[in-house]
C-alpha cells in the first residue's frame, strides 16, 4: 500500500510538472511571436521613418520640382512594392491633373492628363484619403516591362485644404490597405505637398527673373538661354535655324504723342500679335525697348520669310490702342551650317537695320554667305507718324 500510494503521488507531480512545462512553452513561443511582431513592427516603422526622412531630406536640400516628385514617388512605390508609378499636379483653372513624374513607364504612356471628376481620381478625391481602385483600358498607362497594370494604388496630395496633385502607384494584384499603410500614404502625401510647393514658389521666381513685366513674353535673359539650347538642338539632329528681330516703326513718335501708358498699351498689343503669329514651337521674346526677336524652330530661309511676312502684314492691319495704325521692320537670318549659328542674332539685326533704312514696314533678309556684319551706325530717326 505504501509503495502504490508513492507511485501515485509521483504520478500527479509528473502529470503537474508536464502541464507546468507546457503552460511555460506556450507562453514562451506566445512571448516570441510578440517579439517577432515587434521587431517586424519596428523595421516597419524604420523603413516608414527612412521614407519620410529621405523626402523631408529632398524639400530641404533641392527646389527643383521633378527631383523632388521623383523621391516621394519612387521610395513610396518601393515601400508599397508597386510595379511602376506616375505623379499628377493640378494646373491652376483646369479640372485636371498632369503626370509631371514616373518611373516604369512606356513612353507617351496613356493616360498623361487625368480629369478630377473621372476615374481613376473621382472616388479617391470624394474621400480624400488612400485608396486601391481598377483600372480599365482606357486609363491603364503602358508598363515598360509589358502589359497594363489592373489597379492603382491612388494617393490624394493636399496642402491646407488644397488640392495640388496625386499619386498613382501601380500593383500586380488588388490589396486592402491597413491603418498604417495608409497613415504612412498620409504622411508621404504631406512631406510631398510641402517639396511641391516650395519648388512651385522657387519655380516662379525663375520665370519672373526671365519674364518682361510689361508684355509676359521671355525677357533678352531669357532668349539667350532658349537660342543656346536651340543651336545645341540643331547641331544634334542636323536642322536648320531662323532668327528674325523685330522693330515698331516711329515707337518714339508714340511715346511722345501719346505718353508712355498708351506706348505701354501698344507694346503689350504687339507682343500678343506676335505670340499669336508665330508658332507653337517658335520662341518669342522681348528684346529690348520696342524691339522683339523670334527664334524659329526647324525653318529655312524661305519659311522664315514667309513668316515674317505674315506677321508684318497681321500687324499693318490690327488697331491699336488710341486707334494706332502701326507698322514693323524685320530683319531674319536663316542658316543649316552650324559654324554660322552664333551669327544669327548679329546678321538678322543688321538686316533689320537695312529694312529700316529702306522705309521701314519690310522684311530683309540677311545674306549669310556674305562676309560677317559690322556694327552699324545709329538706326535711323524716327520719322513723324
Amino acid at each position: 500500500m505504501e509503495l502504490a500510494g508513492v507511485l501515485l503521488v509521483t504520478s500527479v507531480l509528473l502529470v503537474i510538472a508536464f502541464i507546468l512545462l507546457t503552460v511555460s512553452l506556450m507562453r514562451l513561443r506566445g512571448t516570441a511571436q510578440e517579439l517577432e511582431a515587434a521587431l517586424a513592427d519596428e523595421s516597419g516603422a524604420r523603413d516608414r521613418a527612412a521614407l519620410l526622412l529621405a523626402i523631408a531630406s529632398a524639400v530641404n536640400s533641392s527646389l527643383a520640382l521633378e527631383e523632388v516628385l521623383n523621391v516621394a514617388l519612387t521610395h513610396a512605390g518601393r515601400i508599397m512594392g508597386a510595379v511602376a508609378g506616375a505623379m499628377y499636379l493640378v494646373r491652376i483653372g483646369k479640372a485636371e491633373m498632369y503626370r509631371e513624374a514616373s518611373y516604369n513607364l512606356t513612353n507617351r504612356a496613356r493616360g498623361g492628363v487625368r480629369k478630377i471628376d473621372e476615374e481613376p481620381l473621382q472616388t479617391v478625391l470624394s474621400v480624400m484619403r488612400p485608396l486601391v481602385v481598377n483600372l480599365d483600358e482606357r486609363t491603364a498607362p503602358g508598363l515598360e516591362a509589358g502589359g497594363h497594370p489592373q489597379h492603382a494604388l491612388v494617393v490624394p496630395i493636399v496642402r491646407s485644404g488644397q488640392l495640388m496633385g496625386a499619386m498613382e502607384l501601380y500593383l500586380n494584384a488588388w490589396r486592402e490597405l491597413t491603418e498604417d499603410q495608409a497613415d504612412l500614404l498620409n504622411g508621404v502625401a504631406s512631406q510631398a505637398a510641402i517639396a511641391i510647393r516650395h519648388a512651385q514658389l522657387f519655380q516662379a521666381q525663375e520665370e519672373n527673373a526671365l519674364t518682361d513685366e510689361l508684355t509676359k513674353l521671355p525677357n533678352r535673359r531669357a532668349l539667350a538661354q532658349e537660342f543656346l539650347k536651340e543651336m545645341q538642338r540643331a547641331r544634334r539632329h542636323h536642322n536648320a535655324i531662323a532668327f528674325l528681330m523685330i522693330d515698331l516703326d516711329h515707337f518714339k513718335q508714340v511715346n511722345d504723342t501719346y505718353g508712355h501708358l498708351n506706348g505701354d498699351a501698344v507694346l503689350a498689343e504687339l507682343a500678343q500679335i506676335l505670340k499669336t503669329g508665330a508658332r507653337e514651337s517658335d520662341v518669342c521674346a522681348r528684346y529690348g525697348g520696342e524691339e522683339f526677336a523670334l527664334i524659329l524652330h526647324e525653318t529655312t530661309e524661305p519659311g522664315a520669310r514667309t513668316l515674317a511676312e505674315r506677321i508684318r502684314a497681321k500687324v499693318a492691319a490690327a488697331t491699336f490702342p488710341g486707334g494706332l495704325k502701326l507698322t514693323i521692320s524685320i530683319g531674319v537670318a536663316a542658316t543649316g551650317e552650324p559654324t554660322l549659328f552664333t551669327q544669327l542674332i548679329d546678321r538678322a539685326d543688321q538686316a533689320l537695320y537695312t529694312a529700316k533704312q529702306g522705309g521701314r514696314n519690310q522684311v530683309r533678309v540677311a545674306d549669310m554667305k556674305g562676309p560677317a556684319p559690322k556694327p552699324h551706325p545709329t538706326k535711323p530717326e524716327a520719322e513723324p507718324v
